[in-house]
């Protein structure tokens, strides 16, 4: 008989794979009697909670794919019965604790990657946490410090987890898809009847708060639009152009069917920001115009009228809103000029002091009026330019160690064009507090992570800096 002793006169009974398979025995046996009494559902349902949270717990990064997947889908949304269990806020919240503590276990402490972005971040969320004492409506500054919040959870995740090349590429992947499938929505809510007739026109929306209205729906594909086209260009296989491709496409025909002048402003904006990078400007030219003269010929009567309506020395009656909310965030922020009226607080500090209730529209009075000269300084003087500072050292160092196709670089200037875009389309619309600016910090921490470790490595090995080799290398065929 083959004992084995487990101690010091101790014998072991059951072994550790008899103890599972007695343990799956009983489960199936209470799932099949939970089934003869209650929906089907939910025991099935605490199955796959099961097995998700056991993945979770043995992957982070697929944690984090999940936790990405849940914030861009927003399943409260989708299913209000789903809203009162806020899956997106506990979940984010259990990877992030899992995720500290490997970090402890890995590095003897909590350690996260040094970079300036962090500081700037939490500064920020400190303007906004300031702003609450002089804020018009308190309850709106505390929502908004929670969703900022919120997405330094999320920041926190993908500077803590994403440390290798694959898992670079796999997000900004999940990334494209997940704003593609907002596009396919949207093109098949308009043409499925859900279209809202609105300023002269058809105008495809969308309910999901990810991008909640015409011009939410044409910033978000903006912002992954310059991703998109330098994934196409890095590419060498014919099944990943034609895939991004299409996706290209179905956003362009997307940005029409908002009917969003902003939006269109900024599309043209990351166009010249596209022309500017690359090195074929003659060619480049050449297809703008002849992609602006087909589109042109091709949207129709009506939104040709709309977006001509920009160079319209009359303003109608959206833009003379505009900027007459842009008069008033001008005043209040005269009013309080250190802290703002509160972040979330312009609306009832106008409506309180001119009786008009209209946001800004406006990136640039949003932040000055709500979070006053603290906020505005830190969002753009730091935040911002640290985002940019930090790619062009990206781009810089990139290729001069290597191959100018390493993943890198494009993805640095997809950074770059996106938050021009933002700060274009900013003249027409508020996005202070959209999630894009957070999640490109991050994926820049991410860019300066790899950098650092590829130039402590060949310190160690004392090479120098003009031997390193590429950081992220592709295979000549680029897959």
């Amino acid at each position: 008989m083959n004992e084995r002793l487990i101690g010091r006169g101790q014998r072991e009974i059951f072994s550790l794979r008899t103890l599972l398979l007695l343990a799956m025995i009983g489960l199936s046996v209470m799932l099949g009697l939970l089934i003869l009494k209650v929906n089907p559902l939910i025991p099935i349902g605490g199955v796959i909670g099961v097995v998700v949270a056991f993945l979770i717990l043995k992957y982070e990064y697929f944690g984090l794919l999940l936790y990405f997947v849940v914030f861009m889908t927003r399943p409260g949304e989708m299913y209000p019965s789903l809203a009162p269990l806020r899956i997106e806020f506990l979940l984010g919240g259990a990877i992030a604790f899992l995720t500290l503590i490997k970090n402890k276990y890995k590095y003897g402490k909590f350690s996260v990657p040094r970079s300036k972005l962090n500081l700037d971040f939490a500064l920020f969320l400190g303007a906004i946490a300031l702003s609450f004492f002089l804020s018009s409506c308190k309850t709106c500054t505390l929502d908004r410090f929670q969703e900022i919040f919120k997405f330094g959870i999320f920041y926190l995740l993908i500077i803590l987890i994403i440390d290798s090349k694959k898992r670079l590429e796999i997000f900004f992947w999940a990334f494209i898809i997940l704003i593609a499938r907002i596009a396919l929505d949207v093109i098949f809510g308009f043409f499925g009847g859900e279209a809202v007739y609105n300023q002269g026109l058809m105008r495809a929306t969308t309910e999901s708060s990810i991008a909640d209205n015409f011009n939410g729906i044409a910033i978000t594909l903006n912002t992954a639009f310059p991703f998109v086209y330098y994934l196409f260009i890095h590419y060498k296989a014919l099944w990943k152009k034609v895939l991004l491709g299409i996706i290209l496409a179905m956003f362009v025909v997307t940005l029409v069917l908002t009917g969003s002048r902003g939006g269109l402003l900024g599309f043209i904006a990351l166009l010249g920001c596209i022309w500017w990078m690359s090195r074929n400007k003659a060619i480049g030219i050449v297809a703008f115009i002849l992609f602006s003269v087909i589109g042109w010929f091709s949207i129709g009567e009506d939104r040709q009228k709309r977006y001509a309506s920009i160079f319209d020395s009359q303003l109608d009656a959206s833009s003379k809103g505009r900027v007459d909310a842009w008069h008033d965030g001008a005043l209040l922020f005269l009013e309080r000029p250190l802290t703002g009226v509160g972040a979330g607080g312009f609306l009832q500090a106008r409506v309180d002091r001119f009786g008009v209730w209209l946001d800004p529209h406006n990136l640039y009075i949003h932040v000055f009026a709500e979070l006053g000269i603290i906020g505005g300084f830190i969002f753009f003087f730091m935040f911002l330019k640290d985002i940019v500072k930090i790619n062009l050292r990206v781009i810089r160092e990139v290729q001069t160690r290597g191959s100018p196709h390493a993943l890198l670089a494009p993805f640095a200037r997809a950074t770059i064009i996106a938050c021009f875009s933002l700060l274009v389309t900013g003249v027409f619309a508020h996005s202070t507090y959209r999630y894009t600016w957070y999640l490109l910090a991050a994926l820049t921490v991410v860019s300066e992570q790899f950098l650092r470790k590829n130039a402590d490595n060949a310190t160690l090995k004392g090479d120098s800096p003009e031997s390193l080799p590429t950081l992220i290398s592709e295979s000549p065929s680029g897959d």
